[in-house]
């Protein structure tokens, strides 16, 4: 309790926009006077912001001379600003998207068009948007599969929902992972080298490549690399059949 005056300011809210509704919600009805010597503050500093709780129908008041303030309902208060912070965040995100769209559309320069990509978290991320970029076919050898986000899973089961042609190597611990892609429609092997490097080759012209255990993972748009390691993905597999049978 002692702490929500501190998360309503990560809301955005004012300095005394937050003491003065914590001081309401912890002690009940009150004047600015108390409310005030409550926060240990001036009353003239607590005016504007009760006020402003009152606009926003965050805080309730009663009487004339003096005012008398209570708080309303946290659960309304947040479910509010949580309105406010969907809203605000759509916006955001629009203006975001419109230029991303516009940087996209001049085409990248030659320099730009490889990029590192740091950690795991960070290979996921671009792998669940190439995922959903591919027109024809995503080939994978993954010995991180096991560590790939549920959103990268659910954007391959829906790649393959729409006809793309999908093809995984992962490693033994990852088998539960194989299990479900392949029942969801995707052609899968298991190979025991850890140490291989992991990749991800899209429509055999974007590739996401990590060597080794590095954190580090690039991703950049080549069809001659592509080919290659197509051609390794399909050695490799073809060699894993064999051990198999």
């Amino acid at each position: 309790m002692e702490q929500l005056g501190d998360e309503l300011s990560r809301l955005g809210w004012g300095k005394y926009e937050s003491a003065c509704y914590h001081a309401l919600v912890k002690f009940g009805e009150m004047k600015a006077s108390q409310v005030a010597a409550r926060i240990d503050a001036q009353p003239a500093k607590v005016y504007q912001p009760l006020n402003s709780l009152h606009e926003q129908g965050y805080v309730k008041v009663r009487g004339e001379n003096p005012k008398r303030y209570i708080a309303q309902n946290p659960r309304h208060v947040i479910e509010k600003e949580r309105e406010r912070f969907e809203s605000e965040s759509d916006e955001i995100l629009e203006s975001l998207e419109e230029a991303w769209e516009v940087q996209i559309e001049r085409g990248p320069d030659a320099e730009d068009s490889a990029w590192v990509l740091s950690g795991q978290d960070g290979m996921n991320t671009e792998l669940c948007n190439l995922i959903k970029e591919a027109d024809e076919s995503i080939v994978g050898f993954d010995t991180r599969l096991a560590w790939a986000t549920r959103d990268v899973i659910e954007a391959i089961e829906k790649a393959l929902e729409n006809n793309i042609d999908v093809r995984i190597i992962g490693t033994p611990h990852s088998s539960e992972t194989l299990d479900r892609l392949e029942k969801s429609g995707a052609t899968t092997n298991v190979a025991d080298d850890h140490n291989r490097s992991s990749y991800y080759v899209i429509d055999e012209e974007r590739v996401l490549l990590n060597i080794g255990t590095q954190d580090a993972t690039l991703s950049f748009e080549d069809s001659d690399v592509a080919s290659i390691i197509v051609n390794d993905f399909q050695t490799h597999a073809q060699e894993e059949v064999e051990a198999q049978t």
